[in-house]
């Protein structure tokens, strides 16, 4: 598109530049060859003429440039409504929402005109506000995730949401637009199966214990068939190894 502009410039630079020169040696000529006529009152018909053809072509330009910006704003706003994930835009130093989807609408429980009034600061617990201040203050990369933050609804459910943002300037500020999409769901099963899996790790261990315990004292009082005692030892560390992969996938 940019060198699509730089060659109409050039091409009509180039044009003007004939007509203008060409213009004024024909009328020189004409005039030369017609004594007793000024001609020279042409150059003001070819001026007019230049003007107005310039005016069009500009008209014509102009208006080419503003509907390619009308369609550019209309497939920008039909991608950020049409997100799948709460979308916003915030001014990058004061944190103010500039434009919020629909989504985020629903998910937050605000109407659009109270989303207006707000930071990116306010939909989200208090103690997540000074490490989002932190992080955006700070050298951080863009256009990708960013991480699991919580954000907090207008009726005070917090949930997990996934953030990814990238730097725009939009209505002549430079901002960020923001993609949070919703992990809640994701993130407490996650924990939930973490918590089970540390329960049944805890809880086999005990018997595994005992059962070394016992072993050792049946050594020490009625010493057993060696065979049989390498077959419990084997066992009880194959216990021992599936309660240590267990806690392995808690960390």
């Amino acid at each position: 598109m940019r060198k699509r502009f730089y060659y109409i410039t050039l091409l009509y630079f180039l044009l003007g530049g004939a007509w203008l020169i060409l213009g004024n040696h024909i009328i020189k000529v004409l005039d030369h060859n017609t004594p007793g006529k000024d001609l020279m009152v042409l150059s003001n018909y070819k001026n007019g003429i230049f003007i107005l053809m310039s005016s069009i072509a500009l008209f014509f330009l102009l208006k080419n440039h503003q509907d390619h910006l009308i369609r550019t704003e209309d497939n920008y706003h039909r991608l950020f409504e049409g997100s799948p994930g709460a979308t916003y835009v915030m001014d990058k130093q004061s944190f103010q929402l500039m434009a919020v989807n629909e989504v985020m609408v629903q998910k937050y429980g605000y109407s659009r005109e109270e989303l207006m009034q707000m930071t990116a600061l306010d939909i989200r617990p208090v103690e997540e506000q000074d490490r989002l201040a932190e992080y955006l203050q700070s050298d951080h990369d863009e256009g990708h995730e960013t991480g699991l933050w919580q954000h907090q609804k207008k009726n005070g459910d917090r949930f997990y949401v996934l953030i990814s943002h990238h730097s725009i300037r939009f209505r002549d500020r430079e901002a960020y637009m923001v993609i949070g999409i919703d992990v809640d769901q994701k993130i407490r099963n996650e924990k939930k199966l973490a918590a089970i899996r540390w329960h049944n790790s805890h809880a086999l261990r005990k018997p595994v214990s005992n059962i070394k315990g016992l072993l050792d004292l049946i050594n020490e009082k009625e010493p057993t068939d060696p065979q049989i005692i390498q077959m419990l030892n084997s066992s009880v560390n194959s216990l021992e190894e599936v309660i240590h992969n267990i806690n392995l996938t808690n960390t």
